[in-house]
């Protein structure tokens, strides 16, 4: 073979070898960049500057890869290749912020549909919790249970009978409106509270006490409408509420969850009344609000919900 042909077979490997790298290190060089700018950037919550940042770092990346590579080979095989792809530098870069934008662009509209999804989930959770809600509340052992009690107060004290009928209508009017507003405060949620809180009080005397512990801070914060009536209800459905036993239920913050605990004391439960019931309602609506799951500690003897406290801005 003759000796130019050796120079030029020798040429061609190692610019074949050179290319190689440069697409290698391109592609999952900018698979990386994109990763760590992944867990920087939220697509769905900052979609322009994640776009930006990828720009950006495509670019950054580039340039440095080439000019690392042209320094690399160049002390590897002992030859000056920077006049071969040193001029390719800003090609290399525009071709790799060419295919990042694609890629940027098609991410981008992933998210976008994405985030589209979650909204009109969330539209038809909520949707679905007003009406478990309202069905939840408007039953027959709640109606029955409240108008057998009014029924007791009409005879014994009419004052007292009147103020029942006021906050028993509240209690609806507060079911009513719930699908209003995906969260509302602390503040707003106890006000709602007081009315059922009052007619139980009225139902089991003594035997019954909710048991507040929250400061002024955390009734600024906010949470999906309800909830807490939801696991009071639950805590009376499901455990004995009576002289040997009488019901505590203890709502107080722990970190950014607010907890509601009470002592199991499990009586017969009528059919229908599975008390998975309420906390699926409540686990589905924080899915489409947050990214904290509630937490349920079942161990005897204390049952516990904590709720994440939700912040808008």
């Amino acid at each position: 073979m003759c000796p130019g042909c050796l120079w030029k077979w020798e040429y061609l490997w190692k610019r074949l070898l050179i290319t190689y790298v440069i697409w290698l290190v391109m592609w999952f060089g900018n698979q990386w960049v994109s990763h760590m700018l992944d867990r920087a950037f939220d697509w769905l919550k900052e979609p322009v500057k994640r776009f930006i940042a990828g720009l950006i770092g495509a670019a950054a990346f580039s340039a440095l890869a080439m000019l690392g590579i042209i320094w690399f080979f160049g002390w590897i095989f002992k030859i000056d290749i920077a006049d071969d792809i040193g001029n390719n530098i800003f090609w290399a870069i525009f071709f790799s912020v060419l295919v990042l934008s694609i890629m940027l662009a098609r991410e981008f509209l992933f998210a976008w549909r994405q985030l589209a999804l979650r909204e009109e989930k969330m539209k038809n959770e909520v949707l679905t919790s007003k009406f478990e809600l309202l069905k939840n509340q408007v039953n027959p052992h709640f109606m029955f249970n409240s108008l057998n009690t009014l029924n007791s107060l009409i005879y014994q004290d009419q004052d007292m009978a009147s103020k029942y009928v006021g906050q028993l209508s509240n209690v609806y009017r507060s079911v009513l409106d719930a699908g209003k507003n995906e969260v509302i405060t602390v503040a707003e949620e106890l006000k709602m509270l007081e009315s059922y809180i009052f007619l139980q009080s009225i139902r089991f005397e003594d035997r019954f006490k909710v048991d507040m512990q929250l400061d002024e801070e955390v009734k600024t914060r906010y949470l999906p409408p309800l909830v807490l009536q939801m696991l009071i209800e639950n805590a009376i459905k499901h455990n004995e509420v009576t002289g040997e036993h009488p019901l505590t239920i203890e709502v107080y913050r722990e970190g950014e969850m607010i907890c509601v605990k009470n002592r199991i004391v499990p009586k017969k439960v009528l059919p229908g009344d599975a008390s998975n019931i309420g906390l699926a309602n409540i686990r589905s609506r924080y899915e489409v609000l947050s990214d904290i799951p509630i937490e349920v500690i079942d161990e005897t003897p204390m049952f516990i919900v904590k709720l994440p406290l939700l912040t808008v801005k």
